[in-house]
């Protein structure tokens, strides 16, 4: 067994070099995917990953994988939140001493096959993939805003032939067929999705570039989340720390900003404090950037922190935040500036989305 081994580690090591050569990427599988600092659970959660991203595959360690996701940021994810898995067959897991499915990681081929894909994004905050066009059948697994999924064709017999998803989206269905990243099968309520080319393209990059707005739908999306208790590494519904909250709502508006908050305030360009717009984003700490929050007018702010609020700026108010102000920056009007290679942009010009 020892000797019959020794080929199959070579041709694994080989196939392994060849792969970094030319890119190593997956999919997100899962819904509120958590990345650790660590390849252990009892690590710290940094950050989370929306399903249906592409990431880059940097190591594997046992079941443990350490990726980049576009913002960028890196952490470790347990492999079967990731897509494409394969069993490994006796033999296999005899030489590389592993008893679960094993990523394995595709090339800028295949990348360029799902970013091309149809693709729909969840806009309802909480919705689920059913394995059948009925909420009594089961489900493959949670839907939430900003996950993404692959568009599926769907047989038609009455038109004789195949339904495309512009077909299906226009047809008024109740139900549109999806592809998850490991190619099962599924179901979402059309109520709950967008097309996700259309939605970054009509409702967000021409709304963007035609200079309406956005304050107010940044806004009103973050009120949405009132009173959800702050999370450390949080960016999904559900959970949110200060920088996850901001990234996300700027993200369901078609604009991409980095991870943290300390990235965050690089992004855009500095305004005086007495010059805020609703939409700014108002920097906390003392020598450093620790807390980031979006301004809402009139001297108020809305920001996770122990749980998602409003506070005032103003001394003389009861919920006045006392925190030292670092900095303002305008993200809207501002995109692609910024500084030490951190800014904004819209999700469109992203190389990891289109």
């Amino acid at each position: 067994m020892r000797f019959k081994s020794i080929p199959l580690v070579i041709l694994l090591f080989s196939c392994f070099a060849a792969c970094r050569a030319e890119g190593r990427y997956a999919l997100v599988n899962a819904s509120n995917v958590f990345l650790r600092e660590e390849a252990r659970y009892g690590s710290e959660c940094v950050s989370q990953s929306r399903m249906g991203t592409l990431v880059e595959v940097l190591e594997q360690q046992g079941y443990w994988v350490r990726v980049r996701t576009p913002e960028p940021y890196e952490g470790w994810i347990n492999e079967l939140a990731l897509a494409p898995v394969k069993a490994l067959d006796a033999a296999q897991q005899a030489s590389m001493h592993e008893f679960s499915p094993k990523l394995q990681p595709f090339g800028e081929k295949e990348a360029k096959l799902w970013l091309k894909a149809d693709k729909y994004i969840c806009t309802a905050e909480y919705s689920h993939i059913f394995s059948e066009p009925s909420e009594e059948s089961e489900r493959l697994g949670d839907f939430l805003m900003s996950d993404l999924v692959k568009a599926a064709e769907t047989s038609d017999a009455s038109a004789g032939g195949k339904q495309s998803r512009a077909d299906l989206s226009e047809s008024g269905a109740e139900w549109l067929p999806v592809t998850l990243a490991d190619g099962r099968h599924g179901w979402v309520r059309s109520r709950d999705v967008r097309p996700f080319r259309e939605w970054a393209e009509d409702y967000c990059w021409h709304r963007l570039n035609s200079g309406e707005d956005m304050s107010d739908s940044i806004i009103s999306l973050a009120k949405r989340f009132l009173g959800m208790p702050y999370m450390w590494g949080g960016m999904s519904v559900g959970h949110f720390d200060c920088s996850g909250l901001t990234g996300f709502c700027y993200f369901m508006n078609g604009i991409l900003l980095p991870r943290d908050a300390s990235q965050q305030v690089k992004c855009g360009v500095e305004v005086p404090r007495n010059r805020m717009r609703p939409g700014d984003l108002v920097f906390f700490g003392d020598s450093r950037v620790s807390h980031v929050a979006i301004y809402i007018g009139d001297g108020r702010i809305i920001h996770s922190s122990q749980v998602v609020r409003i506070n005032s700026l103003k001394p003389s108010e009861p919920d006045y935040y006392g925190r030292n102000i670092l900095a303002v920056r305008r993200i809207l009007g501002h995109l692609d500036e910024g500084s030490d290679g951190f800014k904004a942009i819209t999700i469109i010009d992203s190389p990891k989305y289109f």
